[in-house]
């Protein structure tokens, strides 16, 4: 049985404000919208408008919980006891930037971060790109693989400010994301950069058959910790770049003599190529 990590709730609440405001935002963008259209009858339409936008948003909510319940139940029941999950994992790389991870999977073949939806009905998917049937037509939609990526920076740019940079080389290139849609009717993907699991009970066969074993018990028990326990950013005192007065970020050197040295660059790369050590990785 695959052990739970449990968050803070005071993270999750930050989080959640956050995303209230943006939901609050696109309520009224949707709303400025209808008037514009509509501009006799857009006044009247408004608050009618604003209302559905809420109901489509508590639908999506209660959709996404039923998926994500699927995928954690099953986890439970199948995975083994050396396997560690974090539902709605949430994570700070930077002051006031949050990641939502809908699942978090930690054993010994890897860490796999898995988007969950619980979308219905039929998609098409090649690379990057998504299209939902729209009875005879297939339109755009948002693209969970973009979103996985954007999840997988977020989680390394965690992680590297509290493991050691040995471990930090050793786990990030066995962190993998995952899409799992649970109530998908019918689904045909190519050339995408993510793998994509069609119900709960087939992303279980896919974890359990990665039987490399690349993390010990240690480092589970570890990343583990640092999730429940750490989850914001790393508080320290950033440099500041010469050239275009702004807060440095910390990134990994890539290749050279200082390959898997952490150090700062400046945000505006490739534009300026300002960089500074990071003591603690250079010393």
């Amino acid at each position: 049985m695959a052990r739970l990590i449990r968050q803070p709730d005071t993270i999750r609440q930050d989080f959640y404000t956050r995303i209230q405001s943006k939901i609050q935002r696109e309520k009224e963008a949707h709303q400025q919208r209808v008037m514009r259209e509509i501009p006799f009858l857009g006044d009247i339409l408004s608050p009618f408008a604003g209302f559905m936008f809420d109901i489509d948003q508590i639908t999506s909510s209660i959709k996404g919980d039923i998926g994500e319940r699927h995928v954690l139940n099953a986890a439970v029941r199948r995975l083994p006891h050396s396997w560690l999950v974090a539902q709605d994992a949430v994570i700070e790389s930077q002051p006031e930037r949050f990641a939502q991870i809908d699942h978090v999977f930690i054993g010994p073949p890897g860490i796999f971060l898995v988007e969950t939806k619980a979308w219905q009905g039929s998609y098409l998917v090649h690379g990057s790109e998504w299209r939902r049937r729209d009875q005879y037509r297939w339109v755009a939609c948002s693209s969970p693989t973009r979103q996985s990526a954007y999840h997988t920076t977020m989680w390394l740019a965690w992680m590297q400010q509290y493991v050691s940079v040995s471990l930090f080389q050793k786990i990030a290139p066995h962190v993998h994301p995952v899409i799992t849609l649970t109530h998908v009717d019918w689904i045909r993907a190519t050339r995408t950069p993510v793998p994509i699991v069609v119900g709960a009970e087939r992303l279980m066969n896919y974890l359990l058959s990665q039987t490399q074993e690349v993390l010990q018990e240690s480092e589970i028990e570890e990343i583990a910790r640092l999730i429940a326990l750490y989850p914001r950013c790393k508080e320290q005192k950033s440099p500041v770049c010469p050239k275009c007065d702004r807060i440095m970020v910390l990134r990994v050197a890539k290749k050279g003599v200082f390959q898997g040295k952490r150090f700062y660059g400046c945000p505006n790369y490739p534009h300026c190529r300002e960089v500074c050590d990071d003591s603690e990785s250079f010393r």
